[in-house]
């Protein structure tokens, strides 16, 4: 029966397409020079992608044998631990902010200068085949700047709570 030959001709072109290395840390690469932004590349690990992007620096991991990349906005926000009353609004308003987005803003505490640091993270896929494949990443970029100005919308109001 000649009928079934295009179903099996497309699903054997599929097979073919998904045997494929998905190549996103080549792909990441060139959106982000798209994007002006200077792309580094440390040897000691090839799928890590340093960047600046609207003065923020930006590192992605990115592999090009999986097509989910992480990315990370690293010490954006320092607040002094001998403030507790902003560490304390600082805490929930993350928590707040956590619930409601896909940027994860979390801390970490570098107990020599006594600083509650913060970050922002996020996972995602990344592939050709996304429709304006620049404009998303672009979209996924500006998550951040958003995540940081619900933090200080939040902290505004925390603060006249206390």
């Amino acid at each position: 029966d000649g009928s079934t030959q295009p179903e099996a001709s497309a699903d054997i072109q599929q097979e073919e397409k998904q045997e494929e290395p998905p190549h996103t840390k080549d792909l990441c690469i060139e959106l982000l020079k798209q994007l002006n932004c200077e792309v580094t590349v440390l040897e000691e690990n090839e799928n890590r992608l340093y960047f600046e992007y609207q003065g923020e620096h930006i590192v992605i991991n990115a592999s090009n044998d999986s097509y989910f990349i992480e990315m990370w906005d690293p010490w954006w926000c320092i607040v002094p631990m001998d403030d507790l009353e902003q560490m304390s609004n600082v805490r929930k308003a993350i928590n707040t902010i956590n619930t409601h987005g896909g940027v994860t803003i979390f801390y970490s505490i570098e107990e020599e200068g006594q600083k509650f640091v913060l970050h922002s993270k996020r996972q995602c896929i990344l592939t050709k085949d996304i429709p304006q494949v620049k404009e998303y990443l672009k979209a996924l970029l500006g998550d951040f700047f958003t995540a940081q100005n619900k933090l200080r919308e939040e902290i505004v109001p925390l603060r006249t709570e206390n």
